[in-house]
């Protein structure tokens, strides 16, 4: 476990020179492509990336600026479970506006199938009799009936996969079935555009006590660096005070004795635009989830299938590219410290601090 530790470079120098890698990956081995938005990309497949979220750190590079309140009200979204982006314009973000229709939906696209999949199914009236308690625990409720007799049932039920994952965490954490999933492919048709990342999956373990303290102490360090008081600066404030800390002393702070890491899937990976908004996006979810669920986030890895540049953004990958990423730049996200559900996630109460990215770099969107 104490290989999860970063102890050569701070995490935000991490997070950089992993997205670096990923550039670098598609410059040396990508080919020409043309693609549905016809710009064209230079593109290759399947690039795993690795990013640190130890001490609180968000993975945002620094090279260029990645603006945070689209990415935090993008995110407050997705938990809505909607797909119209009213919320999204309510609060000045455009970036979904070129995709949705005249009366702002997008589709069940990320947040409706994340909190309200749809399972609709058709059994024999037999077989709904038989099974009604089964069916019943389930959620399913009766929709209606076919058949001249009436001999088969409609039932339907809507799946909240968030909360599902909130609730295992917290009762079966080492369950190898933590997983959000994006891609339903009876409503695809139905999608404005298929989710592009499309499942997310969560790691949980228990933390011996060396370990335990260590990444505590590591949250406890950048709060500290930050001027943010919380129950890490306690515990440290504790163990300079006492020169030493309990298992006992930690439970009774508060301080969590698990692990999350968590990986994301993503079938197309707008790397110069979109993954930095992907990668920071969902290391913030997991550290959300880990505060709600008594843990403390440790790494997040991003897998791609088709990962590319398009051919009207590569004069700002050279820019990019020559650019030194600030190294001081190491950013931690703070939640308020009584959210503890999904429902808690206010983008505007979020604190993210130490991010000190160079300037934006502006390119072209393709739609």
């Amino acid at each position: 476990m104490s290989l999860l530790l970063n102890r050569e470079h701070t995490n935000g120098q991490v997070t950089n020179a992993s997205y670096a890698k990923v550039i670098e990956t598609v410059l040396k081995s990508g080919v020409q492509a043309d693609d549905r938005t016809g710009t064209g990309t230079l593109s290759t497949c399947y690039v795993p990336s690795y990013y640190m979220l130890t001490g609180g750190t968000v993975p945002l590079i620094s090279g260029k600026a990645v603006n945070l309140k689209p990415l935090l009200v993008e995110l407050e979204w997705y938990l809505k479970g909607t797909g119209n982006i009213q919320f999204l314009k309510d609060n000045g973000v455009k970036i979904w506006d070129a995709w949705a229709d005249e009366n702002g939906d997008l589709g069940p696209v990320y947040g409706k199938q994340w909190r309200r999949w749809e399972d609709t199914r058709i059994v024999s009236h037999s077989e709904y009799l038989s099974k009604i308690d089964t069916f019943r625990e389930r959620g399913y409720k009766v929709e209606g009936y076919l058949g001249i007799s009436e001999d088969r049932v409609v039932l339907s039920r809507e799946i909240d996969q968030l909360q599902r994952i909130v609730d295992t965490l917290r009762t079966n954490p080492t369950d190898r079935r933590i997983m959000l999933n994006a891609w339903n492919v009876g409503e695809l048709e139905d999608m404005k555009l298929p989710p592009c990342h499309f499942v997310f999956s969560l790691w949980s373990r228990e933390l011996d006590f060396e370990t335990r303290l260590t990444m505590a102490t590591d949250i406890g360090l950048q709060h500290s660096r930050l001027g943010y008081e919380s129950i890490y600066t306690k515990m440290l404030y504790d163990l300079e005070m006492d020169g030493s800390v309990t298992e006992t002393e930690l439970d009774e702070l508060g301080i969590p004795k698990r692990i999350l890491n968590s990986c994301l899937v993503q079938r197309s990976v707008d790397t110069f635009v979109g993954m930095p908004f992907n990668i920071a996006g969902y290391g913030i979810l997991t550290h959300f989830l880990a505060k709600i669920t008594g843990h403390m986030a440790g790494a997040f890895v991003h897998f791609g299938f088709d990962v590319h540049l398009y051919n009207n953004h590569m004069e700002g990958v050279c820019e990019l590219m020559k650019r030194q990423a600030p190294e001081h730049s190491d950013p931690v996200v703070i939640f308020p410290h009584e959210w503890s559900e999904l429902d808690d996630f206010k983008w505007d109460d979020i604190l993210i601090l130490g991010y000190d990215p160079l300037p934006w770099i502006k390119v072209p969107v393709a739609v």
